[in-house]
């Protein structure tokens, strides 16, 4: 079975930016994403999901590592200031 590499680039963000957020990734370059609701603890406190307004989301986008980068800069840019923002890479290997 051939794999190819690629990177993961995970988005831990508000729900309300899920409009914002993917206008800008598929504007980058990237061709598709996942997006799932997501609840936790952390940095901004409690975020149950159960008021869709206050919920958080996850996107996961694969790419390169060069569109990866661009994403999270812009993102970092425009939105990690004023809103819950937290984003992650990772290395994985898509199986063909």
């Amino acid at each position: 079975m051939a794999t190819q590499s690629m990177v993961l680039l995970t988005i831990l963000s508000e729900a309300v930016l899920e409009d914002t957020l993917i206008d800008e990734i598929t504007e980058l370059g990237a061709t598709g994403y996942t997006i799932t609701d997501a609840r936790g603890r952390g940095a901004h406190g409690l975020r149950s999901g159960k008021w869709s307004a206050s919920g958080n989301i996850r996107i996961e986008v694969i790419g390169d590592e060069d569109l990866c980068q661009r994403i999270a800069q812009r993102l970092k840019e425009n939105y990690d200031r004023d809103y819950g923002l937290l984003m992650f890479t990772s290395r994985v290997d898509l199986l063909n």
